[in-house]
């Protein structure tokens, strides 16, 4: 295992880095733009499941522009490390980090540049659909954590992309199903790599109503990062179909409630 010194902004050779199917580099600048906002609910959620304190060491594996880390620091007072494979990403991070609280690192999942046994907590937020080798990363995260420290998943389960607006969005269901594992699935990963009080709650969240115009405005600017795995052709054709679809079902306006699955192990 080579160790790496951690900087404000950890620098290595892209070429070692296993990147995504969805190129988050290519979407930085307008990520936080269209993403919904982080609901206090999500954050407090994280916090519990980890049992993260003002003394906790924590780990936020593929942190986009830390939206997670800078709620979950400012909250706790938390000592947060954010690692993503985009360094496009951490920049904006950093960028918003005006106190310089979160150490942000240029690194992959699946070869966390971390010794062993550092972390109180390490979580990812709709992260784990995005890796190539599921057991690899957790096995990383498995290793990076302290004893009884605490892994926090957080995904959306197959019952729930199903129910989700977006299902409405030609060929979104197919791809979202094959990237996303099942909620069974992780529990049975996590207990295999060796976590203790493997278990999983659904949590879900009411934002009120959003305007049909919103709801397409937000596709339109491709507010998950599914949609932009579609050619510009499949996408172009599938927002007007989408379009229709949603206007006739729900009409002018949409009851906007987030629901998502926390599946929680300890080392």
């Amino acid at each position: 295992m080579v160790y790496f010194r951690l900087m404000r902004i950890f620098v290595t050779m892209r070429s070692k880095l296993k990147i995504p199917k969805t190129d988050y580099s290519q979407i930085a600048d307008y990520y936080d733009k269209v993403r919904a906002p982080l609901a206090d609910i999500w954050i407090s959620k994280i916090i519990e499941y980890g049992k993260i304190n003002e003394n906790s060491t924590v780990l936020d594996v593929g942190c986009g522009t830390g939206r997670v880390s800078e709620a979950i620091s400012t909250s706790k007072n938390a000592k947060v490390y954010s690692i993503d494979v985009s360094a496009e990403m951490l920049k904006k991070g950093a960028v918003k980090d005006k106190d310089r609280r979160i150490l942000w690192v240029l690194g992959d999942a699946h070869r966390l540049p971390f010794i062993e046994n550092c972390f109180d907590c390490a979580y990812m937020t709709l992260v784990l659909h995005h890796l190539d080798n599921k057991t690899l990363a957790l096995q990383e995260i498995h290793r990076a954590l302290k004893k009884d420290g605490n892994c926090v998943i957080m995904t959306a389960s197959h019952s729930r992309l199903k129910r989700h607006v977006i299902s409405n969005f030609p060929g979104i269901i197919t791809i979202d199903m094959k990237r996303f594992p099942s909620i069974p699935s992780i529990k049975n990963l996590m207990v295999k790599i060796g976590f203790r009080n493997v278990h999983s709650h659904v949590v879900k969240h009411d934002y009120g109503s959003l305007s049909i115009a919103e709801l397409i405005n937000r596709v339109r600017n491709k507010y998950i990062s599914t949609l932009t795995l579609l050619s510009e052709e499949q996408f172009r054709k599938g927002l007007k179909i989408f379009e229709e679809k949603v206007k006739n079902k729900y009409g002018d306006q949409i009851r906007w409630i987030t629901e998502f699955n926390f599946v929680v192990g300890q080392k």
